[in-house]
């Protein structure tokens, strides 16, 4: 099926939230607990006026959602999270959405995800997408320059 990715918009907000607050994923974040929508709601709102933010949608056709990216743009390094819909998991969307959101980094940059190291879905995402780990001693970090 044909993936598409677009910036998100405030209309967005409850799909991030659902997917944040998700068990399974929220097992997989450094911060594990469960956030309230209000909280959300703020943070969302803000993080949507930053310059340096980038929250993008992946939508199966132009209508379903079955994913999330954000990206947090610094001078030389962006960092990166990204959530997959649970029924959307195991999939190989994951590493579809990576590559497909990479083209809104609009210049070259070394890009970075830090990852649980039990988290190997996540690993497997990126290593397909041929970023390189490096091993912290609790996590792990996989960069790629693009």
């Amino acid at each position: 099926m044909k993936i598409q990715i677009k910036k998100a918009s405030l209309k967005d907000a409850s799909f991030f939230y659902e997917l944040r607050n998700e068990k399974k994923a929220r097992k997989n974040f450094f911060i594990t607990k469960k956030i309230n929508y209000n909280d959300h709601l703020k943070w969302y709102k803000n993080k949507l006026r930053q310059k340096n933010i980038i929250f993008l949608i992946a939508l199966i056709g132009n209508s379903k959602k079955i994913g999330i990216v954000r990206y947090d743009v610094g001078v030389i390094f962006a960092n990166i999270s990204i959530n997959i819909s649970r029924d959307f998991r195991s999939l190989g969307y994951g590493s579809r959405i990576l590559k497909k959101s990479e083209k809104f980094l609009k210049r070259k940059i070394i890009i970075i995800s830090r990852i649980k190291k039990e988290n190997k879905a996540s690993i497997k995402i990126f290593k397909n997408n041929n970023y390189r780990v490096i091993k912290n001693h609790n996590d792990l970090m996989l960069i790629k320059i693009i």
